[in-house]
Formats: structure tokens, sequence, C-alpha cells
């Protein structure tokens, strides 16, 4: 169960990495505008899943 939760939480920490290093905008463009636009955004609400299903599984043992 740690070993699965582990994985999860360096792929999730990789894909993040990946997604800064492969986006490149122009300066003028804001960062909400950059993170609308991007998997990053994606990327962000399964991480936030992630952790309410862990904390939720926490709880209810």
């Amino acid at each position: 169960m740690k070993k699965n939760l582990v994985a999860i939480i360096v792929v999730n920490i990789l894909l993040l990495i990946f997604a800064f290093t492969n986006r490149v905008y122009a300066a003028e463009e804001s960062f909400p505008s950059r993170f609308l636009g991007s998997p990053l955004l994606v990327l962000t609400a399964i991480i936030i899943i992630d952790i309410i299903a862990y904390l939720y599984r926490k709880i209810r043992k």
C-alpha cells in the first residue's frame, strides 16, 4: 500500500516538473492565463484528488 502511494506521488511530481519545463510562453502572459491553458491544471486536479482520497482512507480506518 505504501509503495503504491509513494509511486503515485513520485509520478505526479515528475509530471509536474515535466509540465513546468515543457511550456515556454511570452513574458507578457500572466501566470493565471498560462495555468488555465496548460495540462498543469489537470495535473493539479489529479494531485488534489489523490490527496483527498488518501486522507479519506486514513480517516475511515
